[in-house]
């Protein structure tokens, strides 16, 4: 008999808020945000973002699952389930519904990760979604395990400290 693999539990959340900056607001920063956790991995990402709820939701699924297929391919995981908070997202996962066969590029990246991946679904509640954590709360990896996730080579940028760091306008 052969065991299932646990799946590998993931959150991911959206949101968005209006930029109360006008600073921000004419530099073209986005009002919206994608975010996803890896509790178990110690992974938390922030992203901004543009779209309404659903696209925006879609967009952290799917950056959750390139960041699973790119920085945790040596983990060969193969089970995933992906809780969310927005009920319009899991069940337009769940029923094949419109916001997912009627937009082709996210129905064939869907259909491309589905056979990677067996992908499930299930909507949380806001107050346990994972993604609302902060850094801080959030779990480091213990001490006697070492990292699964290693920086790529010739990805980093020399670091350097200095009062005003290169890109940021003032």
């Amino acid at each position: 008999m052969k065991i299932k693999p646990k799946p590998l539990d993931c959150y991911i959340g959206s949101f968005t808020r209006p930029l109360q900056e006008a600073y921000l607001e004419a530099n073209g920063f986005s009002r919206g945000m994608i975010l996803f956790s890896i509790p178990s991995h110690g992974v938390l990402f922030k992203c901004r973002a543009d779209g309404d709820l659903l696209d925006l939701e879609f967009g952290a699924f799917f950056s959750l699952l390139r960041f699973i297929k790119t920085s945790l391919a040596k983990e060969k995981i193969t089970s995933i389930r992906v809780h969310s908070s927005n009920c319009e997202f899991v069940f337009a996962l769940k029923n094949n519904s419109r916001q997912v066969q009627g937009r082709r590029q996210r129905a064939r990246m869907l259909k491309e990760y589905r056979n990677l991946f067996d992908i499930q679904t299930s909507l949380v509640s806001a107050i346990k979604n994972q993604t609302s954590v902060a850094p801080g709360d959030f779990s480091s990896t213990p001490k006697d395990q070492t990292p699964s996730i290693k920086p790529r080579p010739g990805k980093r940028s020399k670091i350097r400290f200095g009062p005003i760091h290169k890109g940021l306008s003032l």
